[in-house]
């Protein structure tokens, strides 16, 4: 009897201590209280200044994919932070921003800046004129302009007031250092209204305004989408610009950088690389991240050689090449992307010339060709209703899952026909078997942008 009225009294002690002390949870302990007092008085701060009949707006960071709803940033290099939030007004569905700053131990506003747009693209924080402070670059939208449909604004610390260069149409931006001087340029598409020509402009911000730095009247491109900016070989910077032509096939127009004299090249005009007849139909990038921008075209595998303009066809591969300095192609890298199961697969080095790929709506065949071009298959890949998947016991235990969601999941399996080979092409087949075991190493979800 005794041993269960003391059961009952550490119970009850329990709950009501419980209720009294706050327990910490793993995220608690691993911040230490300062921090999490800190972020609190920031966020109270924000909720505090944000204007009356508007609601907190997140925005996404250029360098990150995460959107965020208040950035903190020490942008006039003072060593105190300064917190940044948009919000979007209940009125009239417009966007604004309110910069704050701690005086004297208290958070009070800097400025409240008002964009006429409804939507902000993208949100950066760089240091544009080399001086060590940070300005902001808002990216917005413009839904009454046609020709120019963005707009990019410069928010900076002028002698610890908020000045803004405010909104700037353009097409499409992009900001990089092209002549290594440390300061970082501004490269922006316009649409001229008089001849509805495009123009490439490169601007600088000189510490109160914009200053253009160059112009480039782009005759023979139509509908552009991207700009990269990078080394294209060695040290030699260009500017990459991804477009739709007259025929609506994509092509990349290349324009070479020459620092010392200032001007840029068509690679177009260079006749070496016009003997390639080259039609790029896949947005440069640097794929292999190396510091080199790399070109890309469809392909039908294994002719890597060749391009495909009509993307109707399918099972075609995204290949990316660099440039050399003899202009010819180097293959970096072979992608497969099924737009309609939702996923990618990066093809290994190994694969190369030595394969073919067989897609319907629901499944995938890779296959292993040999000299002859007799394909054997490598591997499967299948598109599962989940009701299938969770209930066939045998099917799970005989695929490998890749990727799912509620109504479906995809998953695969590497097939054996080495038996079928001789043994020179059979230690081919089984190289290019052992590399793709593991099919989530090379096949992932595509996460659209």
């Amino acid at each position: 009897m005794k041993k269960i009225i003391l059961a009952i009294f550490v119970i009850l002690t329990t709950i009501i201590l419980s209720s009294c002390f706050k327990i910490a949870t793993p995220e608690d302990l691993l911040v230490s209280p300062a921090l999490n007092q800190e972020k609190r008085e920031m966020k109270e701060a924000v909720d505090n200044f944000r204007p009356p009949n508007s609601a907190s707006y997140p925005v996404i960071m250029s360098d990150s994919d995460r959107s965020m709803s208040m950035i903190i940033s020490d942008l006039d290099l003072d060593s105190s932070s300064e917190i940044i939030s948009f919000y979007k007004s209940k009125v009239d569905d417009k966007i604004g921003m309110f910069i704050l700053k701690k005086v004297d131990n208290i958070w009070v506003k800097k400025d409240d800046i008002k964009f006429n747009t409804y939507e902000i693209s993208e949100f950066m924080i760089e240091d544009l004129n080399g001086n060590g402070k940070k300005e902001l670059i808002v990216e917005s939208f413009e839904p009454e302009n046609t020709l120019n449909p963005r707009n990019y604004s410069v928010i900076y610390f002028d002698n610890k007031e908020v000045k803004v260069i405010k909104e700037i149409p353009n097409m499409i931006i992009e900001i990089a250092d092209i002549n290594s001087d440390g300061r970082k340029e501004i490269f922006s598409i316009t649409k001229n209204l008089s001849d509805l020509d495009y123009v490439l402009n490169i601007d600088e911000f000189d510490g109160s305004k914009i200053v253009n730095y160059r112009k480039k009247v782009l005759k023979d491109i139509k509908k552009p989408y991207n700009i990269s900016i990078g080394k294209i070989f060695d040290e030699q910077m260009a500017i990459f610009i991804d477009y739709i032509g007259d025929n609506k096939y994509e092509n990349t127009d290349i324009l070479l950088f020459n620092k010392n004299r200032k001007v840029l090249t068509d690679m177009r005009d260079i006749q070496e690389f016009n003997k390639g007849n080259y039609q790029f139909n896949v947005q440069s990038q640097d794929i292999d991240n190396d510091g080199i921008i790399e070109v890309g075209y469809k392909f039908k595998a294994p002719n890597y050689s060749m391009s495909i303009q009509d993307t109707k066809e399918g099972g075609l591969i995204n290949g990316y090449f660099k440039i050399k300095k003899d202009y010819k192609l180097e293959l970096v890298k072979e992608v497969y992307e099924n737009i309609n199961l939702g996923y990618v697969m990066n093809i290994p080095k190994l694969f190369t010339g030595k394969y073919t790929i067989n897609e319907n709506d629901m499944n995938t065949n890779i296959n292993f060709i040999n000299h002859l071009g007799k394909e054997y298959p490598l591997i499967q890949i299948n598109y599962i209703k989940k009701y299938e998947w969770q209930q066939d016991n045998e099917l799970r235990n005989s695929m490998q899952l890749i990727t799912e969601n509620q109504d479906y999941v995809i998953a695969g399996k590497v097939l054996d026909y080495s038996d079928s080979l001789d043994d020179k092409e059979r230690e081919s087949y089984l190289q290019m078997r052992s590399s793709v075991q593991i099919l989530s190493n090379v096949i992932k979800e595509r996460l659209y942008k």
